[in-house]
């Protein structure tokens, strides 16, 4: 559910210290290299990319595009190091500080991507999705009421945000709190998006309440949608062994 966010050139970028020629120059490197990127030509990018940093070498947006082609690459520690001196040149390059956070994320630097978070939604407190982000990573540590208290905040900035309200309902699935998860899933529901993993979360939801009939209504009308999911398989055929036992 994460995109990059590519920077085609946002703003002419004025250092008194390059000359007109450099600045001209840099930028042209730079948007050949978004051609390159686009062009899935990840090492000529890569290449054009840093020919622009070495003329001018606070092009923060250079960093930034190639850190993205990094990442692709897998070359996950130059890609932090391109996230960081990106937000480094640009502190209000938001985006810049949100890749280092997921990749940090990604790689189960939870410690790290924690830091990170903190740091983002400090310096950018009205983006929901930089506290849900945040939310997301408590969960992934269970630390789960720091994660409730991100994603309250989350949806307080964007009350229909369908993946918070659904990971809001995990952690509640998580503390046994199932009432309160259900509720969670129905907003979501709500929304419109996502139908099918909602109705097998309801379904599991039944499960643990050892509510057979209706959890076998869930999870089929998520096999409806995605009949091929193993994890909906999996449920049905639980509920089928369950409901056979008793």
């Amino acid at each position: 559910m994460k995109h990059f966010v590519f920077v085609i050139f946002s703003a002419l970028i004025l250092f008194a210290c390059d000359s007109e020629a450099e600045k001209k120059e840099a930028t042209q490197f730079f948007l050949r290299g978004n051609q390159k990127f686009k062009e899935k030509e990840y090492y000529e990018s890569i290449k054009w990319y840093s020919e622009a940093i070495l003329k001018q070498s606070e092009f923060s947006d250079a960093f930034y595009n190639r850190g993205l082609v990094y990442q692709s690459l897998e070359k996950n520690d130059e890609a932090l190091a391109d996230f960081q001196k990106a937000y480094e040149l640009d502190p209000k390059f938001s985006a810049a500080l949100s890749k280092q956070t997921e990749l940090l994320q990604n790689l189960q630097k939870f410690d790290l991507a924690l830091e990170s978070a903190a740091k983002l939604v400090k310096n950018f407190p009205d983006s929901s999705a930089f506290w849900s982000l945040q939310g997301d990573i408590y969960l992934q540590k269970t630390q789960y009421n720091d994660a409730l208290a991100s994603y309250e905040h989350a949806l307080l900035l964007k009350p229909n945000a369908v993946e918070t309200l659904i990971n809001k309902g995990i952690v509640y699935q998580e503390l046994g709190q199932l009432d309160l998860a259900e509720a969670s899933f129905t907003s979501a529901l709500a929304t419109g998006k996502y139908k099918d993993l909602i109705y097998n979360n309801l379904g599991y939801l039944e499960i643990q309440r050892s509510q057979w009939k209706l959890a076998e209504k869930w999870i089929k009308m998520a096999l409806a949608i995605d009949p091929k999911n193993e994890l909906y398989l999996k449920n049905l055929d639980k509920i089928a062994k369950q409901s056979s036992a008793e």
